[in-house]
């Protein structure tokens, strides 16, 4: 029997057939109208079809390019000479996007409406043009932009200068339970089922110094490291934690997000899925690693609790090949947290009435990590040093973009839906927090729409991140 949320998604599906058939775009020599209006009907029927990728932004006026926070960013500091390279990165977005998005079409569109060849062509032809005009460019830089995920019509009618101090006492108020868990010793943290562990680590660790010369060696003209292929798993593999569980019940066990019969995790093929980013602080450009996990529910019968769960682990890692952060979310964007390497202090101006106080419980430890998870919240009660005593049970490792298109037994479809929020993943929370304009809070989210804070405004991909909480400690500081 097949779940409302699957019938609903086969249902727009086959209400969008007639009109995909019939706003076919033509395949011809490119121009820049005919382009336009190739990408103007294709982006139509994307549209109808409700596969619209919520990867990356639309950037308005330039329908083959795409944005996200990191790009964004450059905008206004690009000289001429990386400016190609740069909007070149927000074409390689868009060509991105529309492939997932060709992919979730019905499959009886696919050739006419997506043709890569000719997506490509028009490409080429509006990247060339676009470059060649100066206004073009000025606009351009304005253009590429992202949306934050907060609505301030929501925060004004629910009074938020009032609403955001009550909730900024239950924030308040887990940051002391966190601090309290965190005290404890290792041994003492409660375990009410099985401590169970998993882990994609390899065994040839990569050194600090091999792992500075694979991400220098990586960089582009506008100081990006983007490491690809089989150096990007050495990496992904040195870094990789474990993750030791209490388990109680299934859905306390890793598995693998899929979209058969609805939102299910398949705890029975446990997966890490693994996604890199990049951010800024003290003036260079630094490669993270994120690593994230699964859960099939967050149990219990408070507000909090509902289908799907999951936890992001991000690693920082300094010019050095050192770690300079971790930091994580739920997949929520829910109970942010900081581990900060030694060197690094949070700032004096990082919280205030409207801002909320960083969670920081520890600092970094060193390599190799275990991450240690309750049962049922799956919160982060420590991070230690990993000492290889306890059995590990293998777990594989994907890309994370591969969610972006799942086999949903009736063709392809993304995890996520409008807004980058997993339909049935909704929690009761929401009818309380809404005031702090964040869009069903609770609910699991794509990456690049993660609000992380109830109170202020914070993204998990703002690569000015770090910098706005952190300041280094040593004046002789490597950073």
């Amino acid at each position: 029997m097949r779940t409302g949320s699957a019938l609903f998604t086969q249902s727009v599906l086959a209400l969008c057939l007639a009109g995909c058939v019939a706003t076919a775009p033509p395949v011809s020599t490119p121009d820049s109208v005919s382009c336009r209006q190739l990408y103007n009907e294709l982006d139509a029927v994307t549209d109808r079809c409700g596969v619209r990728d919520q990867g990356s932004a639309p950037v308005s006026g330039f329908p083959y390019l795409r944005s996200n926070r990191f790009l964004a960013s450059f905008a206004k500091q690009l000289n001429d000479a990386q400016f190609e390279t740069w909007v070149r990165q927000l074409a390689v977005l868009d060509t991105e996007s529309r492939a997932f998005e060709r992919i979730n079409l019905p499959a009886t569109e696919h050739a006419a409406l997506t043709d890569p060849e000719a997506l490509q062509r028009c490409s080429t032809q509006l990247l060339a043009e676009d470059l060649a005009h100066a206004d073009r460019r000025q606009t351009l830089r304005r253009a590429a932009q992202v949306p934050d995920d907060y609505l301030p019509a929501w925060r004004a009618a629910g009074l938020y200068p009032v609403s955001a101090l009550f909730v900024k006492r239950g924030i308040a108020s887990w940051h002391r339970e966190a601090h309290a868990t965190f005290a404890m010793p290792l041994q003492s943290l409660p375990v009410h089922g099985q401590l169970q562990r998993w882990s994609a680590r390899s065994a040839a660790v990569l050194t600090a110094g091999e792992v500075r010369q694979l991400i220098n060696a990586s960089r582009d003209t506008l100081d990006i490291p983007q490491p690809r292929g089989a150096t990007l798993q050495r990496l992904f593999d040195s870094f990789a934690p474990s993750w030791e569980v209490d388990v109680v019940s299934d859905d306390d066990r890793i598995g693998a997000a899929g979209l058969v019969d609805g939102v299910r995790v398949d705890t029975g093929s446990p997966v890490e899925y693994r996604l890199v980013s990049q951010t800024r602080y003290a003036g260079r450009v630094l490669l993270q690693l994120n690593y994230v996990v699964w859960f099939p529910a967050r149990s219990g019968n408070d507000r909090y609790a509902g289908r799907l769960d999951g936890l992001t682990w991000r690693v920082t890692l300094g010019p050095d090949g050192v770690p300079i952060m971790y930091d994580t979310i739920h997949n929520c964007g829910c109970f942010l947290q900081f581990y900060p390497a030694p060197q690094l202090r949070l700032r004096t101006d990082a919280a205030g009435i409207y801002r909320e106080t960083p969670l920081v419980p520890q600092h970094t430890p060193a390599q190799p990590l275990v991450i240690r998870l309750s049962h049922a919240t799956h919160f982060i009660e420590r991070v230690y040093i990993d000492d290889a005593a306890q059995p590990v049970q293998a777990i594989a490792s994907r890309d994370y973009n591969d969610l972006r298109s799942l086999a949903d037994g009736s063709g392809h479809h993304s995890l996520f839906g409008v807004h980058g929020i997993v339909a049935g993943s909704e929690r009761g929370e929401r009818f309380l927090l809404w005031p702090m304009g964040i869009r069903s809070p609770g609910a699991m989210r794509q990456w690049g729409h993660h609000p992380v804070a109830f109170v202020g405004r914070r993204h998990f991909d703002d690569p000015d991140l770090i910098g706005q909480l952190f300041e280094t400690v040593e004046t002789n500081a490597r950073y």
